[in-house]
Formats: C-alpha cells, sequence, structure tokens
C-alpha cells in the first residue's frame, strides 16, 4: 500500500508502519476475538468504540478499544493489550529473556537465563536453557522495540549456526535450540527452521500456540499489562528483574512506595489477571 495518505472519503486507516490499508471489519473483530470476548460482547464493544471508520489510525483505534473493553473486563483488556505490553518491556531484551523463561516453567521446565556455553569456535551467551525430565532446550529471545521489525532469514541462520558450533563442542548434550520473537517469521524463516528442526515462537508461530497464545493459557503476563501500575512502577519492576505478575509480591509494591490503596488495586488485577479459566 502507498505511503501517500488517501482522500477522506476512502475507507483507508493509517498503520503504524506510515502505510495506508483498507479497513477490514473482519480482521477487527477478529482480534477482539483472540482477546476472549464473545459473540454478544464483540458486538457491544464495536458500538461503544463507533465504528473503525471513525479512526485515522490503527494506533488510535486500538486506544479507544482498550479503553472500551477495559470498562468491562481487566482480562479482555489485557488479553488484547498483550502485544504492547511486550514492547513495553524494552529498550533492553533482558526482561524479554526473563518472560521467555518464565513462559517455559509454566510448562515444567526449570530455567537459567543468561549461561556461557562453550562452542568448537567461540563461547556463546545462550539467553536460557531450559531443562525438563522430557527435553532440553536452548534459547534465543530475539527482542525488537518495533513492531514493523520481522525476522527474515537470516535471523535462525544465525541462531542455528550457533546450534551447530554447541553441538559440535558438546556431543554428549542432548538438547533442542529454540527461536523465540515478540515479533513475526517471515515464510522463508519458517521455511527453513522447520527444514533445520530449529524451534519457533513469535507473534505468528506457530499458529495455534503463538507468544500471546501461550501467555494467555498459562496466565503469564508481563508486568507492564497491569493498568493499575504507573509506567516508572512497573519500570522499576524490571530493573529489580520482576518481569512476570506472578512474580510480584506486596513487599515489591512497597519497595516502590506506593501508598496501600493503590498496593491493594494492583494485587486485585493481578489476582483477576492469573485467576484459573
Amino acid at each position: 500500500m502507498s505511503k501517500r495518505k488517501p482522500s477522506r472519503n476512502t475507507q483507508f486507516i493509517k498503520k503504524n508502519s506510515n502505510d495506508y490499508e483498507a479497513l477490514n471489519e473482519e480482521k477487527y473483530k477478529k482480534s477482539l476475538k483472540r482477546s476472549g470476548l464473545n459473540l454478544k460482547m464483540r458486538e457491544k464493544i464495536v458500538h461503544e468504540v463507533g465504528g473503525i471508520e471513525n479512526y485515522f489510525s490503527t494506533k488510535d483505534l486500538h486506544k479507544a478499544t482498550y479503553k472500551a473493553i477495559l470498562k468491562h473486563s481487566k482480562l479482555y483488556a489485557a488479553n488484547y493489550n498483550i502485544k504492547q505490553a511486550i514492547y513495553n518491556l524494552g529498550p533492553t531484551g533482558y526482561p524479554f529473556e526473563i518472560l521467555c523463561a518464565q513462559m517455559l516453567e509454566a510448562k515444567g521446565y526449570k530455567t537459567k537465563v543468561s549461561c556461557m556455553v562453550r562452542g568448537v569456535n567461540v563461547r556463546h551467551e545462550v539467553d536460557v536453557i531450559a531443562q525438563r525430565d522430557d527435553q532440553n532446550i536452548y534459547c534465543e529471545c530475539k527482542f525488537h522495540s518495533q513492531k514493523l521489525s520481522k525476522n527474515n532469514i537470516k535471523v535462525p541462520l544465525y541462531v542455528h549456526s550457533r546450534y551447530l558450533d554447541i553441538k559440535d563442542a558438546n556431543p554428549h548434550l542432548t538438547f533442542k535450540y529454540a527461536l523465540f520473537s515478540n515479533t513475526d517469521f517471515s515464510k522463508d524463516a519458517i521455511k527453513y527452521a522447520k527444514g533445520v528442526d530449529l524451534l519457533l515462537y513469535s507473534m505468528n508461530y506457530p499458529k495455534k500456540d503463538t507468544f500471546c497464545n501461550i501467555i494467555k493459557k498459562y496466565k503469564v503476563y508481563p508486568v507492564s499489562v497491569l493498568k493499575s501500575l504507573r509506567v516508572k512502577d512497573f519500570k522499576a519492576l524490571l530493573d529489580n528483574k520482576i518481569v512476570v505478575i506472578k512474580q510480584v509480591k506486596r513487599s515489591d509494591l512497597e519497595n516502590l512506595g506506593l501508598k496501600p490503596i493503590q498496593i491493594t488495586k494492583v494485587l486485585q488485577e493481578i489476582k483477576v489477571l492469573t485467576r484459573p479459566s
């Protein structure tokens, strides 16, 4: 789609990339469905938002939709805002590594973050090593601070070469290599990863077990998703390596200098988001 601004009587919406795309109400409704809203609630949100044709950019539409959902459910609002919450973990990639580790721990793995491993040619820093009785996984965590960044084939090529160097130096170790990312993988990247048995987890792959789906399923929400926390507060938690809401304790919030009523609101929101489905 051209970056040229279309006429106002044309049904287009501005994307984060500054490109314009045709309005797609079905695509919008699917994003509501992914947040967990039933059909009745989805129709209600669409009505409250006032029609997507009234919004000039996807950013404005997302903001209005999030506010509308928040009036009805903190859980579904958090689900709708997961992607943005993950981007807000930046600018460094270390909190994202902890998030990936927590996701794996929710699946029964024991994890270590930022481990040095010997290769044939050089030593490698493996972002996360996950161990379980039936499987060991060495993980590369690729964090992008912008939504526009997509992982092309160069990324799995690089990661696979690291795997080979580590494997050749440690033939006694049995493990799979995985690549986690908070953005999409290109078709070639996915095809190559399948060919070399490299596990991928991102916003668009695997289809039924995407990064966001795992977070929702295991309630591994990042602290940046909490509406009751100010930006400076969740940034302070990240600085203390507290990345997932399940890690947050009352004492952590007290150390932030929050008032008792604020602490209560945060803990109540965490309780809502981590409640079994």
